[in-house]
């Protein structure tokens, strides 16, 4: 937990060193907590709290003892939250990965890269990492999720079919 628990939250604004500011609004920093109070029988590592009354902050946070049934794996928290589940074979994590509604992003985290894009390829999600969060997206790569996390893709030449409607005409001249 060390490199949770060194992340430096604060302000963006305050310099280059602050590595996550806060979430969006009260109501998603409120969303976010709900999540964490639900999860009955989860336990909380590290994390999970505010910085008070400054600003919509919460602290990076790990979360064990889950079941894939629980909300907290089922939901999309969208806040600095991440829940850790033991699998026995790599055939049940992918399953597992894909028993949810949504599939925005995914990552894969192992030292063998032949194992990393076997489950790349099985993992029912608009974008996987391997061996990395949140790498910068860019321009050339297609954005958007799978199942109930979006429709089309944004960003590269893929997102032009969302402004575009093609259509096939035949006629037979006599």
């Amino acid at each position: 937990m060390p490199a949770v628990e060194s992340l430096k939250v604060g302000n963006p604004a305050e310099g280059e060193e602050i590595e996550m500011g806060p979430v969006i609004s009260k109501d998603q920093q409120d969303r976010i907590l709900g999540f964490l109070e639900r999860a009955e029988g989860a336990t909380v590592l590290t994390g999970g709290g505010t910085n008070g009354d400054q600003g919509f902050f919460i602290q990076p946070t790990v979360v064990t003892d889950v079941t894939q049934d629980d909300e907290i794996v089922q939901k999309e928290v969208f806040g600095p939250v991440v829940t850790v589940q033991r699998f026995a074979d790599d055939a049940e994590a992918i399953d597992w990965a894909n028993g949810v509604r949504y599939g925005l992003a995914a990552s894969v985290w192992t030292r063998d890269i032949g194992r990393a894009l076997s489950a790349a390829r099985k993992l029912q999600f608009g974008t996987v990492w391997i061996n990395d969060h949140l790498v910068p997206i860019t321009s050339e790569m297609p954005h958007g999720g799978y199942k109930q996390s979006g429709y089309g893709k944004d960003m590269s030449a893929y997102s032009m079919e969302e402004y575009t409607q093609i259509k096939h005409v035949v006629a037979k001249l006599d």
